[in-house]
């Protein structure tokens, strides 16, 4: 298993590889101040690396997240389609924060050979883990209204917020408030990006990388 860096899937689509390179060049700097429309509260936990990075319904946002942890110097391992990470994966590595990205992509679930049902169980057996191993858990969506528009989606993000204990979301997903209520019952940080490359900023607060 790679432990640190980003574990990349040879021949993953090419649309994702052009997005990760667009990213890489678009986030060289840093940003001292929020990004446009960026709400993000005050007296975030302040978190530390490593990081484990998965995403409950193969959606592909993970590998992004992943990438702009490495930029910013934070130790982090995403899994791939043909090794999806497992509650045993989180034993002994030192991981210290769980990222669970939501929404759903059915090519990508049946590269991966698993079916929503199953992507949830995985996720609630990687958050037993969790708990077990103190790790702080982030639920993580990146990629937009195209990974929420259908029941599958919908199922995943539940499945993730429930068990957060900060969501990470993009604005645009939260248009009928749902975050923000399970934030608010659950008494849980909420940070809400206008744009996908704006989560560096976001992880550089909650990993003192700003």
């Amino acid at each position: 298993m790679v432990k640190s860096g980003i574990n990349v899937r040879l021949g993953r689509r090419a649309f994702l590889a052009l997005a990760v390179m667009l990213i890489a060049i678009a986030t060289s700097g840093t940003c001292a101040q929020p990004p446009a429309g960026m709400e993000i509260p005050e007296n975030l936990p302040k978190l530390e690396g490593p990081v484990a990075i998965t995403t409950i319904g193969q959606a592909p946002g993970a590998m992004q997240i992943g990438l702009l942890l490495k930029q910013l110097g934070v130790t982090n391992y995403v899994d791939t389609e043909e090794n999806p990470l497992s509650a045993d994966q989180l034993v002994g590595k030192g991981y210290k924060v769980l990222i669970l990205h939501m929404g759903t992509s059915l090519k990508g679930m049946g590269a991966a050979g698993v079916d929503l049902n199953s992507e949830i169980a995985r996720c609630n057996a990687l958050v037993a883990e969790a708990r077990k191993q103190k790790m702080f858990i982030i639920g993580a969506q990146i990629e937009g209204l195209k990974r929420r528009t259908d029941d599958s989606d919908e199922r995943s993000n539940k499945a993730v917020t429930a068990v957060s204990d900060l969501l990470l979301i993009r604005a645009e997903i939260d248009h009928d408030k749902y975050f923000t209520n399970i934030a608010k019952d659950k008494k849980i940080p909420l940070i809400r990006t206008k744009e996908a490359l704006d989560f560096r900023y976001a992880l550089a607060v909650l990993f003192g990388k700003n």
